[in-house]
C-alpha cells in the first residue's frame, strides 16, 4: 500500500501537472518515474472531436456554446499530441533534464493486448 504516487493526465502530459511531481521528488522521495502512454488515446487527433467536446460541455456540464468553444480552442492546443509513444518519450527526455536525479521510463500500453512494452530509444 502507498509505494507509489499516481498522477493520471492525458496524453500522458505532465507539464499542467509538474509541481506534484517536484512534490512527489522534494517531500516523498521519488527516485523513478513511469511514464505510461496508450494507443488509443483521447488526445489524438483531439481537434477531431472539437463538436463531441463542446455538445458534451453545454449538454453535460451546463456551460454556453461560446464558452465550450473558446475553453477547447484555448486548452486542445496545449494537450493534443500526435503519436503517443513518440510524445512519451520526449516527455520522458524532458523530465530527466528536470529532474537529474531521477529515473524516468518510458511505457506504452497496448489495449488491444493487454500488454506494457518499455519503449527504448534510439
Amino acid at each position: 500500500d502507498n509505494f507509489a504516487y499516481i498522477l493520471r493526465a492525458g496524453g500522458a502530459n505532465l507539464q499542467r501537472i509538474e509541481f506534484k511531481i517536484s512534490y512527489g521528488v522534494a517531500v516523498g522521495g521519488v527516485r523513478t518515474i513511469c511514464l505510461i502512454a496508450h494507443d488509443q488515446c483521447g488526445m489524438v487527433d483531439l481537434h477531431a472531436r472539437r463538436e463531441i467536446f463542446v455538445n458534451g460541455l453545454v449538454e453535460n456540464g451546463g456551460w454556453k456554446r461560446r464558452e465550450a468553444e473558446r475553453h477547447f480552442d484555448q486548452f486542445s492546443v496545449i494537450f493534443e499530441i500526435h503519436d503517443p509513444a513518440e510524445f512519451v518519450l520526449s516527455e520522458a527526455q524532458r523530465l530527466r533534464e528536470r529532474y537529474p536525479r531521477v529515473m524516468v521510463v518510458p511505457l506504452f500500453y497496448r489495449v488491444g493486448d493487454g500488454l506494457l512494452y518499455q519503449i527504448t530509444e534510439g
